[in-house]
């Protein structure tokens, strides 16, 4: 009997990251998740223990060109940040599970898979979860003016002033402008909705169904930087997206306008972004990401983030949070390959209707 064949096509890495062998995670890393959770090796499994006791093998392949050639003797594909050719596609006879990770499913040819009868599940990144949680945490941060409440607080400067600190906003006052609307913008736009909050988007295609499901309006390019009063990037960076956020886009942010970005640095001309700050032509930034990481120490950023009334926040790309999202995000995956293989009901399955 021929062995379970499992293709994987991921053009990042999260379908393998939380599931590698214990001494493949490196000292740090280890460090990390063991303080976090001192039963970390049982609850880190690696792909090994998890397919222990089935007969199967894993091929991993980087194009199209190589997924056609092993598509029609797998049984299970497991995708994320690629798009299969609908014709590739139909080549899998023999699949019993095509899974995506990341509830984004835009590149799985749904049509293919249902002429194929073959189910198709998408599952939430936590990875992603957790760097719309940073956005929020921005967002408030800004909103609120906690880091200058905070100084105002440790210096018992406030006096007479008590119950009266200035530059307060609602959320609901604000325009929410998100820089592409995939799996990390549309948790934003979902949280943005409890506030109140007006959303608008952007991205290189349209979403009729997800406007009124998420209630958020579409903009063009020029106008969503005219419009926003934040405005965060949630691009992915590739080719086309390098340096997409330039001078002229910053220059069109209003002057009282908060930029984030937890997406890529490479994203925005940071030069353009740091001189918009120092010369108080936007009303802030919130950055956990930047051109050249980690961070160089004399970078200006440095400077502006130290000065409270530039409204600068920094954080060293920790959105992500943890470790542990890759595993969360890898075990829910290949638990559902497990469910297959013993005849379980498979979770976050896909309704295409």
């Amino acid at each position: 009997m021929s062995p379970v064949t499992i293709v994987v096509w991921d053009s990042v890495g999260n379908v393998m990251w939380g599931v590698r062998a214990w001494d493949e995670w490196g000292e740090r890393m280890q460090a990390k998740l063991l303080s976090e959770d001192p039963d970390a090796v049982a609850h880190a499994p690696s792909l090994a223990q998890l397919l222990a006791g089935f007969d199967t093998e894993v091929i991993h392949v980087k194009s199209v060109e190589e997924l056609d050639a092993v598509i029609a003797r797998a049984d299970f594909l497991i995708t994320h940040k690629v798009a299969v050719p609908p014709a590739v596609m139909r080549k899998g006879t023999r699949l019993r599970l095509v899974q995506h990770l990341g509830l984004d499913y835009r590149g799985v040819p749904i049509d293919a898979t249902r002429a194929l009868g073959v189910p198709v599940a998408a599952t939430p990144l936590v990875n992603y979860i957790a760097v719309a949680e940073h956005v929020w945490a921005f967002i408030l941060n800004h909103l609120k003016q906690l880091a200058q409440q905070r100084v105002h607080m440790q210096q018992r400067g406030y006096g007479e002033s008590w119950g009266m600190f200035p530059n307060l906003k609602m959320a609901r006052d604000q325009t929410l402008g998100l820089l592409g609307f995939g799996e990390i913008a549309r948790p934003i736009a979902r949280v943005a909705r409890a506030f109140e909050l007006p959303v608008i988007y952007w991205d290189i295609v349209r979403f009729p169904a997800l406007e009124a499901q998420y209630d958020v309006a579409y903009a063009p390019w020029d106008e969503i930087f005219q419009r926003s009063d934040i405005l965060t990037v949630q691009l992915a960076l590739n080719e086309q997206t390098h340096g997409i956020v330039g001078a002229r886009e910053i220059g069109m942010l209003k002057p009282n306008a908060l930029f984030i970005n937890t997406a890529r640095g490479k994203l925005v001309d940071q030069p353009a972004l740091t001189a918009a700050l120092r010369e108080r032509r936007i009303g802030g930034a919130a950055l956990d990401v930047f051109y050249d990481e980690p961070l160089p120490t004399g970078d200006l950023l440095h400077e502006l983030h130290e000065d409270l009334s530039a409204n600068v926040t920094l954080t060293p790309h920790a959105a992500w949070q943890s470790p542990w999202t890759w595993v969360r995000d890898s075990l829910e995956i290949w638990h559902n390959v497990l469910r297959v293989l013993r005849g379980e009901p498979v979770c976050f399955l896909v309704n295409p209707d």
